[in-house]
């Protein structure tokens, strides 16, 4: 095992050990909470690389390392660059159901809600 002290050499060994053999190559990562480290390792049983990490500015390039290794993994002809975000914008608000012409969907029941909170409270005092 060969702990790399470069995010781009272990990059490239991890690509590497990637394309050699896709069918049995697996990564794992692995945070640990006594170090405040992640270690990532990349393997295919006759070769592995590892690397350790404390900075927080790593885990992008971690995702997008995670995002080579599967867009090689799923053999998909688009390239990196035009799949989705990572991290998706938060959705717009919807318009409201009058704007909309839509009917409003029924209101939850708050009598079932009340009862088994009745009931909770009554157990609570036997």
């Amino acid at each position: 095992m060969v702990y790399y002290s470069s995010w781009d050499a272990f990059e490239k060994a991890a690509e590497d050990i990637y394309a050699g053999a896709p069918d049995c190559a697996r990564y794992s990562i692995k945070y640990r909470n006594c170090d405040a480290a992640l270690v990532l390792k990349v393997t295919d049983n006759a070769s592995c690389a590892k690397l350790r990490t404390e900075k927080l500015e790593d885990l992008k390039k971690i995702a997008h390392l995670h995002r080579k290794l599967a867009h090689t993994a799923s053999n998909r002809a688009e390239p990196i660059k035009d799949l989705s975000p990572i991290f998706p914008e938060s959705p717009k608000a919807k318009p409201a159901a009058s704007e909309a012409g839509e009917a409003k969907p029924p209101a939850p029941q708050q009598q079932t809600a009340d009862k088994s909170k009745a009931k909770l409270r009554s157990k609570k005092r036997r």
